[in-house]
């Protein structure tokens, strides 16, 4: 009967503790845009009012209609997500690789006799979920302190996979001399699968019952979705343009299974196990986004590039909460609205077909809950080179280091580096 008892109460104590974990991540789709396009990522993702390939129907639809020539685009990507965790002093490093498409298509012009028109279709990869984080280390906190692991030895795993791909349309038509305007819709889909693994151990016999502890939490997610985007492009002077444009509320239906399995191992050798299994079906509407850009050419062979990106992502909401402690409530407190900065340049090198191109992406994180500290808010810097042979074929390639670090809870720092590559190809017929 005591044992019994025992089970329920640290069953009752670990679940609350990893809802406390589930509540202390972010809803995966807010805020992991994955952005396209070797070109747009060497300069920095200021490309708003530069948009002038296959990808201006994930940056500015209206810049379609500037492109003259049928083209073919494809772009794949490999990211290295690099992670260091310190816990209570102990400090564990881990990373997470993959390559994958990145974004392919076709734009169609149609032949006007004033101004220009295209059409567009193809996929682009707009979110990536893929992470590994390793914690390990003696929880230094008191059982009156951290009644849930207190005096344990934690090891942890979680590992998260998946992302969302974006099936576009797109049309842009010059309405003036100087001024474009065009639009796209995206059918959305994709999935989400996590895994955390926790083994917490009394390795100091501390505890008087338990010996080891082991919790395994998995989700699957499957989404499914739609979004549009509105955008307009304009030459106010000969070496001066301006993008903006406004992104519809994405609306995405999750279709979630998940697991909760606990395993419990006491001094006497005994063991006890509990096992829970579950689905919910929910929606997911996200706020609006709102981008301006100016691009210019001081001089000939040369461009430079800015953009603005705000979005209010305290305005998220779901239909249903897919957990009994989540609320909507929980995207007012717990997240912010987000400014996100771009700047970027480009060099031709005269007579050679070469491009050169630099940037820096400033991009907050949108999820601040209440004993996280932003310590680095998330940034990228980009570099990238383009070569163009005789205005039928460009090959592009990118390189982007992004970095930001957290302290959750003043126990425990955590330090992300991800390093991606773009390599994007294109053909004019």
């Amino acid at each position: 009967m005591f044992r019994f008892t025992l089970r329920l109460v640290i069953l009752f104590v670990i679940s609350c503790f990893f809802v406390q974990i589930s509540m202390a991540q972010q809803e995966v789709t807010v805020g992991n845009e994955f952005y396209v396009g070797a070109r747009a990522i060497g300069i920095g993702g200021a490309y708003t009012s530069v948009a002038d390939d296959f990808t201006a129907l994930y940056w500015n639809p209206a810049g379609l209609s500037r492109i003259r020539n049928m083209q073919f685009y494809g772009s794949l990507s490999h990211e290295k997500i690099d992670t260091e965790v310190e816990y209570f002093g102990e400090k564990e490093s881990t990373f997470a690789s993959n390559t994958r498409p990145n974004s392919f298509g076709v734009v169609i012009p149609i032949p006007t006799y004033r101004g220009g028109l295209a059409f567009a279709f193809g996929m682009n990869r707009i979110q990536s979920y893929d992470s590994r984080i390793m914690t390990k280390g003696f929880n230094e906190l008191t059982l009156e302190e951290d009644p849930e692991l207190g005096q344990l030895y934690i090891d942890e795993i979680i590992k998260e996979s998946g992302g969302i791909y974006s099936w576009d349309f797109g049309v842009a038509v010059d309405v003036a001399p100087n001024v474009s305007v065009g639009a796209s819709l995206g059918f959305l889909s994709g999935s989400y699968d996590y895994s955390l693994d926790l083994i917490a151990t009394d390795t100091k016999s501390l505890d008087k019952n338990i010996d080891t502890i082991n919790y395994i939490d998995t989700t699957a997610t499957d989404y499914m979705g739609a979004d549009a985007k509105i955008g307009i492009l304009a030459r106010v002077a000969k070496p001066i343009k301006l993008g903006a444009t406004i992104n519809i509320p994405l609306s995405l239906t999750a279709n979630e299974y998940w697991t909760q399995d606990s395993y419990y191992t006491y001094d006497d050798g005994t063991e006890e196990s509990d096992l829970n299994d579950g689905s919910i079906d929910y929606d997911i509407s996200c706020p609006f986004k709102f981008s301006l850009g100016l691009s210019m050419s001081p001089m000939p062979n040369a461009l430079i590039s800015a953009d603005a990106s705000y979005i209010d992502w305290t305005q998220t909401k779901y239909s249903e909460p897919p957990a009994g402690d989540v609320s909507n409530e929980d995207f007012i407190n717990d997240y912010r609205d987000i400014l996100r900065l771009s700047v970027g340049c480009e060099f031709f090198i005269p007579n050679s077909g070469l491009a050169l191109r630099l940037g820096y992406m400033r991009d907050p994180l949108p999820y601040t809950p209440k004993g996280t500290e932003i310590e680095k808010e998330r940034q990228y810097i980009t570099a990238g080179i383009g070569i163009i042979a005789e205005d039928a074929f460009n090959l592009d390639i990118a390189y982007m280091r992004g970095f930001y670090k957290l302290r959750v809870n003043s126990d425990k720092v955590k330090d992300y580096t991800s390093n991606r590559i773009f390599l994007s190809a294109g053909f004019k017929f």
